[in-house]
């Protein structure tokens, strides 16, 4: 997000930055290293008198076409209705309900349906107040309800915008039911750890969080490409290939809105990503063997941006309207689009959209390049964006390439460009455009669902070696996958292995991911092969089972067939920790009033180490059931424990018999409350009992 000064002429850009940043230095050695997407502190208001300055939400509903919008021939208001917009974002913004109702009485608009705002765990004890974001939240938050006004919108406030916890934030914005669209207006750079036999794209770790869960609704998520240009290169969540990114522009419109033009925005971050392959459905926009972004566009300059009401103090008592742009402006007003495209789906007996499965690829569908007859058919769907962009020069695996600059079709500074809304919502609702193959040629299509041409075989083919027949969740594995080109003469470029867990022997979307392992450069004779050795940590949230180990390897610079590789069935045992309690010996000799001793043998007959403390109590009881009746002698708290699965430790108890029970018979009592990772599975057996 990027915001005017006081006084400042929109005549040039600005030098401001906020939360649209690279994290720290380009290339990052893991995730762990990775800082945090701060935004700036927020410069004074436009001018003294506080005048609402930019765009208002009447001006971009029209250059963009959302008044057009038509659901059910015009019967229906195409406004969002029924959907939930999630909107991720750090710290709280402690105004931000009241600023909504100001943005929404100064232009006319109804109040949103639901507004709620949580923390990153779904909780109401919201985080610590930030200036910087507060401005962030407040353009995210009321631009999205500015274009999708009946739309829900449930704001999730990280604890901070470290890594973690903007992360914990979207996974747990994806798990509310009625979330079908979530919006990310932050980033970072791409970061990379490096392992045996070439170079692990560790951030690749992260891509299936931004996947819709098994049972959900479908989800789309979208984040800001970023605001630091091509200089500094491509910007993650952005370069995930399951999220929709956006780009920048500087949107000409005449005074009541009209659309004039639109050029690329210098400031917005572009180019070929430096860790993530390329998806199938960019390869009828281009050939890198990476991921290029954006995807789409949405007007991001400050000079031409969007009016925005902030009554939090920046720090230098400045409150009220201010001009805002940059990427973050896009992605909100990209998920009101979406949110609207989804309504309208499910007014037609279809599911919401999921992002990387349906949205992203029915969007590359519409495309055509500019060569093409039916590049017309394509430039009625999107604003193809021809002029301006920064022109600097990105690195794409080791060699200099051109980026962030806009030319006819597609390109790393617009993307497909800008929406014209009502087409866009028709293409994500199977009112087919053209479709574009593997190589970038296209068929007719004229509605219903559009199914892509399917690609030729790969040179490569696979061989797994040193799968196991059995294993435990949550356990380090290591096997091998033998390549070898058995297509060409030679084989020469990057190939990216995709190995996951599946419940069948086919590699889909709700497969459980393990690691990826992107190799910039094969190079290899027909028949030859190469050995690559994967490290991985084998998924611990799989019921017990019989699952296939598949990997995926995908010729990446080719337009071929990716070639699942799949093992024998192998069975994954969920990792359990089964405390037990008893006594040993298994009488206790006691005394009224005197001292005496015990001794309880603590097992786990669970199959991984069992980490961390157990408090145990000892009663005295009239029977062999623990109850309310029964009477505390004495409780030992916070006894560590690391005890490996089939292993015991023994406490000792050193306790005072009581003196003033009835005569009569007495039995001891152990019972045992552990706190380990992983937990206790079952609490039956930890109580024991010891004859006196």
């Amino acid at each position: 997000m990027r915001i005017l000064k006081r006084g400042q002429k929109p005549t040039a850009p600005t030098t401001i930055w906020n939360s649209i940043e690279q994290l720290e230095p380009r290339m990052l050695l893991s995730a762990s290293a990775v800082g945090n997407p701060h935004p700036d502190l927020k410069v004074l208001p436009f001018d003294s008198s506080n005048s609402i300055s930019g765009f208002t939400p009447a001006e971009v509903r029209k250059a963009y076409g959302f008044d057009q919008l038509s659901i059910g021939n015009g019967s229906i208001a195409a406004d969002g209705r029924g959907q939930t917009i999630a909107i991720v974002d750090a710290f709280d913004a402690p105004t931000i309900a009241s600023d909504l109702a100001t943005f929404d009485s100064q232009f006319g608009i109804a109040a949103p349906t639901s507004f709620k705002i949580v923390n990153q765990n779904g909780g109401s004890t919201l985080p610590t107040p930030d200036s910087g974001w507060a401005g962030e939240i407040s353009l995210d938050v009321e631009w999205s309800h500015a274009m999708a006004p009946a739309a829900n919108i449930l704001l999730v406030e990280t604890q901070s915008d470290s890594w973690s916890d903007l992360m914990a934030g979207a996974i747990y914005a994806r798990s509310v039911p009625s979330v079908s669209v979530v919006s990310m207006s932050w980033g970072g750079s791409e970061f990379f750890q490096f392992t045996d036999g070439g170079e692990t794209a560790s951030q690749t770790s992260f891509d299936t969080d931004f996947t819709t869960p098994a049972g959900h609704q479908g989800i789309t998520f979208i984040a800001a490409a970023g605001d630091s240009g091509a200089v500094n290169g491509t910007m993650y969540p952005a370069t995930s290939p399951n999220v929709l990114s956006v780009g920048g522009t500087s949107l000409f419109t005449q005074s009541d809105g009209t659309y004039v033009t639109e050029s690329a925005w210098d400031g917005t971050s572009g180019g070929y990503s430096a860790v993530e392959s390329e998806p199938a459905y960019q390869r009828g926009v281009q050939s890198s063997g990476v991921r290029s972004v954006p995807d789409v566009a949405y007007n991001g300059d400050e000079l031409t941006g969007f009016a925005v009401y902030d009554s939090t103090d920046d720090g230098f008592g400045d409150v009220g309207w201010y001009p805002v742009g940059g990427t973050s402006a896009g992605s909100p007003q990209w998920a009101a689009l979406i949110a609207i495209a989804d309504q309208a789906r499910v007014l037609q007996g279809q599911g919401t959209l999921d992002g990387s499965s349906q949205t992203l690829p029915l969007l590359y569908a519409a495309y055509q390049s500019p060569s093409s007859s039916q590049y017309d058919a394509y430039t009625s769907d999107f604003h193809d964006v021809q002029s301006g962009g920064g022109g600097q020069i990105r690195w794409k695996w080791g060699y200099g390439s051109n980026a962030q600059v806009a030319s006819a079709g597609y390109d790393t500074a617009t993307g497909l460009g800008t929406p014209r809304t009502q087409s866009v919502v028709d293409i994500l609702n199977g009112i087919a455009p053209p479709i574009i193959t593997g190589t970038g040629g296209t068929t007719g299509g004229s509605g219903g669902t559009q199914t892509p041409q399917a690609l030729p075989p790969s040179p490569l083919s696979g061989t797994l070696i040193g799968v196991p027949s059995a294993v435990l969740g949550s356990s380090s594995g290591k096997l091998t996958v033998r390549i070898t080109d058995t297509g060409t003469p030679k084989f020469s470029g990057p190939v990216a292995v995709t190995l996951v867990a599946s419940t069948d022997s086919t590699f889909s979307s709700d497969d459980s991911r393990m690691t990826t392992l992107v190799l910039p450069r094969v190079s290899l004779k027909q028949g030859a092969s190469k050995n690559v050795n994967l490290k991985f940590k084998y998924p611990s949230n799989l019921s017990d089972g019989s699952y296939y180990l598949i990997a995926n390897v995908d010729a990446t610079s080719t337009d071929t067939a990716a070639v699942p590789v799949v093992s024998a069935p192998v069975q994954i045992k969920g990792p359990t920790v089964d405390l037990s309690a008893a006594f040993a010996p298994a009488s206790v000799p006691v005394k009224a009033g005197k001292t005496a001793n015990a001794f309880v043998s603590v097992g786990n007959l669970g199959n991984v180490m069992a980490a961390g403390t157990v408090t145990i109590t000892l009663y005295s009881s009239t029977d062999q059931t623990l109850d309310a009746s029964d009477t505390v002698i004495t409780t030992i708290p916070g006894v560590k424990l690391r005890i490996k699965p089939g292993q015991s430790k023994k406490i000792h108890i050193h306790f005072v018999a009581p003196a003033n029970l009835a005569a009569g018979s007495y039995n001891l009592i152990a019972s045992i409350n552990p706190l380990t990772v992983p937990a206790d599975t079952n609490t039956a057996n930890n109580v024991a009992v010891a004859s006196t």
